[in-house]
């Protein structure tokens, strides 16, 4: 039924879209197929009217036009069969979100949260940042083997978001799963399961912060849940844009980052000559975190609906068509990158496209790249033994591309 709902003019590109949307890619990644893709087809236009965008700068095009945008009628472009109710049920608080909105809403959603994401505002919590991973990676002094994803690239990222939203430390790792499950029905592979768990795990999270928005209101701190639940005049959001912002916030503000370490070191180990190049020059950091997001982007996919009838990468697309980007293909553009599938931390070449771009360019995007900057030099540095320690487990999907688990052995510390 899949192949049939893609069969267009190219069905064996379409046939390797398939392939690349459904495989679990595991340690190789898509690349291979995006590849095929990019070369047979990278503007490719299914009978179901769906554009998919491979090349780099086709795809940065798309994240800037204001002709195409999102909305809440529809989780997305979607593969398997679900139920319109239970897709309407899904995410019923997220869609009220600015993921799911277009201005002037987006505007006024962003605005409130927006000040707490600029550039001066992250540097501020640079400090705060590098005592957690400090803390995080004294733990790993002694040990034979840690896990990465669940000791370092889960915890840290939590643990900051959560300082900034006013989350008591002791109900993160109860409410992170939940996003995890949350965020399911964003893959084009979502099953019936998938967004089932979704319904659950967004009944979960609205009960918890809304509890926590009614103590907000009652007693204020300096945190931006305190500040969702106090605004006013403009800025006020009804009881479902509240809980579906703050909700937001805590998803993104460790659900990429998560990734971005965890892939990131996959990258590294994979690669010991561009390891022992950031140890001996950490001043590459910032060089090095693009590297690392372009190389095994955290999100690999990003989509896009036409708002009005519109002409995308040359290619009319009438209003309401789907517009998918495969960020991960973009990044890996010859056209573009030079020896698009090595790792080079020297690189300075083109921005990545793995936290989006135009008016939904990823809000967390500094704060990302501040956690990833302070933590590779320090773990490189702390442990210059550090090893694999057995295969890594990646976690199902593609649009959200990162680890389970991620072995590694330590080492002696310096």
């Amino acid at each position: 039924m899949i192949a049939q709902g893609l069969a267009g003019a190219d069905p064996d590109a379409e046939q390797v879209l398939v392939e690349v949307l459904l495989t679990d890619h595991g340690a190789p990644g898509p690349y291979a197929g995006y590849r095929r893709l990019r070369e047979q087809a990278p503007r490719l236009r299914t009978a179901a009217g769906l554009l998919v965008l491979s090349g780099y700068r086709d795809c940065e095009a798309a994240l800037r036009d204001r002709a195409l945008g999102k909305v809440d009628e529809s989780l997305g472009f979607q593969l398997a069969a679900v139920p319109e109710d239970l897709r309407r049920q899904a995410l019923r608080r997220f869609r009220r979100t600015m993921l799911f909105r277009n201005p002037p809403d987006h505007t006024r959603l962003r605005r409130l949260v927006s000040s707490v994401f600029t550039p001066r505002h992250v540097e501020a919590l640079r400090p705060a940042v590098v005592r957690r991973i400090a803390a995080l990676l004294d733990g790993f002094a002694g040990r034979d083997v840690v896990d990465v994803v669940t000791e370092l690239a889960l915890p840290l990222p939590v643990g900051v978001i959560g300082d900034l939203l006013g989350v008591p430390d002791v109900d993160l790792a109860v409410a992170a799963p939940w996003v995890r499950d949350l965020v399911a029905p964003l893959e084009p592979s979502a099953d019936v399961d998938a967004v089932e768990a979704a319904v659950r795990a967004e009944d979960q999270l609205a009960a918890y912060v809304g509890d926590l928005l009614v103590e907000k209101r009652r007693r204020p701190g300096d945190d931006l849940l305190s500040r969702l639940a106090t605004a006013r005049g403009e800025d006020q959001l009804d009881d479902d844009e509240c809980v579906g912002t703050a909700i937001l916030l805590f998803a993104a503000g460790f659900e990429t980052t998560t990734n971005l370490i965890g892939n990131g070191l996959t990258a590294l180990l994979a690669a010991p000559g561009q390891a022992d190049l950031l140890r001996e020059r950490p001043g590459l950091a910032g060089s090095a975190v693009e590297e690392l997001l372009r190389f095994d982007a955290p999100v690999q996919t990003d989509g896009r609906t036409a708002l009005v009838d519109t002409v995308v990468a040359d290619i009319e697309v009438a209003a309401g068509q789907v517009v998918l980007m495969l960020l991960g293909a973009g990044n890996r553009d010859p056209e573009v990158y030079t020896d698009p599938d090595s790792l080079d931390i020297t690189r300075r070449q083109a921005a990545p496209l793995s936290l989006g771009g135009g008016l939904h360019f990823c809000l967390g995007a500094p704060l990302a790249r501040l956690e990833a900057v302070e933590l590779f030099p320090r773990l490189l540095a702390r442990f210059p033994e550090l090893a694999a320690a057995g295969p890594e487990t990646w976690r199902p999907g593609l649009s959200f591309r990162g680890l389970a688990h991620l072995p590694v052995a330590p080492g002696r510390p310096a």
